[in-house]
């Protein structure tokens, strides 16, 4: 796990403070680290989302793929087809 400040953020639950990371990070170790069908699966489920809250911030998206070296434009054209 490189980079542990890229994408962080804190959620508070009851009062405690919870760090955890953003949207766009979580989908970017989720093609690190899980098979690429869940991967695929986590971005789709991203990318169709209704809630204005929820979107993803593709550019944001793009930028933790870069810093954490993995090549994500071609599952990105996957998922939006």
């Amino acid at each position: 796990m490189r980079n542990l400040k890229l994408g962080r953020t804190e959620i508070n639950i009851s009062g405690v403070t919870l760090p955890i990371f953003d949207r766009e990070r979580t989908i970017v170790d989720a093609f690190r680290s899980l098979s690429r069908e869940t991967a695929i699966k986590a971005l789709k489920a991203a990318l169709a989302t209704k809630k204005r809250e929820e979107f993803i911030n593709m550019e944001k998206l793009r930028q933790y793929a870069k810093k954490l070296r993995f090549p994500i434009e071609p599952y990105l054209m996957t998922a939006a087809t």
